[in-house]
C-alpha cells in the first residue's frame, strides 16, 4: 500500500493520466451498451407497426418505423397530423381524426395488431359528427376574446 502511495508521488501526472483513461473507456462503453439496449428495446417494442389506408380498396399498407411509432403513440397530437400526412394524397379530412375519427370507425388504432386503419368510407361520418360536436369552433374563440 506504502509503495503504491509513493510510487503515485513520484510520478503524478502518469496516475493522472492513467486514472482518466480507464474512466474515459469506462464511460463510452457504458453509453454504447446503453444505446445499443435503448435501440433493441424500442425496435421490439415498436418495430411492428403498420399503416392502412381503404377505402373501396386499400391504397396503402406501409410499415411504420419504430422512432414513429413511438412518436406518434405517445403523443396524440403528432398522431393526428402523422396520419393527415398518410391520408393527404386521398382524402382531405375535414374531422378531428383522433376525437371523431376513432367514434365514427374512420380510424381504428389496434395495439394488439400493431395497425392504424383508416377506412375512408366512413369519412363522411366522421366530418359529421365533427359537425354536430358541441366544441366551439376556433375562429368564434378568436373573434370572442378581441
Amino acid at each position: 500500500m506504502v509503495e503504491a502511495f509513493s510510487a503515485i508521488l513520484q510520478n503524478p501526472w502518469e496516475f493522472i493520466i492513467q486514472t482518466l483513461l480507464a474512466e474515459l473507456i469506462v464511460v463510452i462503453v457504458g453509453v454504447v451498451i446503453a444505446h445499443l439496449f435503448l435501440d433493441n428495446y424500442v425496435r421490439w417494442r415498436f418495430g411492428k407497426w403498420r399503416v392502412i389506408v381503404k377505402g373501396e380498396d386499400v391504397y396503402v399498407d406501409r410499415p411504420v418505423s419504430a422512432r414513429k411509432a413511438q412518436e406518434v403513440l405517445e403523443e396524440p397530437a403528432e398522431l393526428s397530423v402523422f396520419l393527415k400526412g398518410v391520408v393527404s394524397p386521398y382524402l382531405w379530412i375535414k374531422c378531428d381524426i383522433i376525437e371523431h375519427g376513432i367514434d365514427s370507425g374512420f380510424l381504428t388504432v389496434n395495439k394488439r395488431d400493431s395497425v392504424f386503419v383508416i377506412d375512408l368510407t366512413k369519412h363522411d361520418k366522421c366530418h359529421e359528427s365533427t359537425k354536430n360536436s358541441s366544441s366551439t369552433p376556433p375562429s368564434a374563440l378568436s373573434s370572442a376574446s378581441s
